[in-house]
């Protein structure tokens, strides 16, 4: 409460509620608006200050479509300066978005991706995108064409669809994409990726879906991996021979989780290969041999191990492992 009247004192922030109507300040460079939108956007309000709109709260409204709502969808679009727009479930209509240079941050439900995709193709400077506010997790089926938002680093929402990726160059995070999408990505192009997940929903009668760890090998600053599928669909992780025989595997991993996956051999000596691996998690894993064996200092760095297998018979560890 201290932090909310501070930082109303000094015009850092205007807060819509249910409980006090206010005037919209023409100096409030950044905003936080509830679920009253309406009576929000019926106001006479014009900001072309405001760095960052925030809302929250109920889900489906459409702005700037009828005649009351109509002057805040105009007025949005001149707001030049704008670096920080979260719309949650929010419908908001833009005729035009050219002026939204100085965006860096977008925040959107799933559900309405859809709605934005035009909006969204356009923000050439973006570098957030964040499609993961849905608590549902509703997942992107639609294609997703990010090939001209060259500054982008953060894309995180369920992405099942194919999703179109040009220059990566700046890509630290990506979260989460389709193992077919993945597949057709140019991964050495990806060279400050730090996290990624690859997250399978299909519904074909395929079940096996392929990943080559060799692709995984190219990204040099990956640090947390995640790869899920949906229950009943399997993630099928292929180690080449030429990636088995390597010394050192992924040397920048620190944390990979791995849930619903296929393994047609013990996993073990292949994670033991990763020197900074401190977290390993196999949920739902499905592996026929029964038995799974880790080696003399094996895992030197590993903090975590987790395994939700019912598959799995027996772990064995040897003496002075994970020192």
């Amino acid at each position: 409460d201290v932090a909310i009247k501070k930082s109303k004192e000094l015009n850092f922030v205007n807060v819509y509620n249910d409980h006090l109507a206010q005037h919209s300040s023409t100096t409030c460079r950044r905003e936080v608006v509830h679920h009253l939108i309406r009576r929000y956007s019926s106001e006479k309000y014009k900001n072309k200050r405001t760095r960052s709109f925030l809302y929250f709260g109920k889900s489906g409204f459409l702005v700037g479509r009828d005649s009351e709502t109509m002057k805040i969808g105009r007025d949005s679009e001149t707001m030049k300066l704008l670096r920080v727009l979260h719309l949650g479930g929010l419908r908001f209509h833009f005729a035009s978005n050219g002026n939204l240079i100085h965006l860096r941050y977008l925040g959107i439900h799933g559900y309405y991706f859809s709605y934005y995709l035009a909006f969204i193709s356009k923000l050439r400077f973006l570098q957030t995108l964040d499609a993961s506010s849905d608590a549902s997790g509703h997942i992107i089926s639609e294609t997703v064409d990010l090939r001209k938002l060259t500054s982008l680093r953060h894309v995180i929402g369920k992405f099942f669809g194919e999703l179109l990726i040009g220059d990566a160059a700046n890509l630290q995070t990506l979260r989460s994409i389709s193992s077919d999408s993945w597949n057709k990505l140019k991964h050495e192009l990806l060279i400050n990726l730090r996290d990624l997940e690859i997250y399978e929903y299909s519904t074909s009668e395929e079940r096996r879906v392929p990943v080559s760890w060799a692709s995984l090998t190219k990204l040099r600053n990956l640090r947390v991996l995640k790869l899920r599928a949906k229950c009943g669909v399997y993630l099928w992780l292929e180690s080449e021979e030429a990636v088995r025989s390597m010394d050192v595997i992924s040397p920048s991993l620190e944390s990979v989780t791995l849930v619903g996956i296929t393994f047609e051999e013990d996993p073990m000596p292949f994670f033991q290969k990763m020197p900074r691996l401190e977290g390993l998690i196999l949920e739902n894993c499905h592996y026929s041999g029964g038995k799974m064996s880790v080696s003399e200092q094996g895992f030197g760095r590993l903090r975590k191990l987790c395994f939700f297998m019912e598959s799995l018979d027996e772990l064995q560890i040897e003496e002075e492992a994970m020192p």
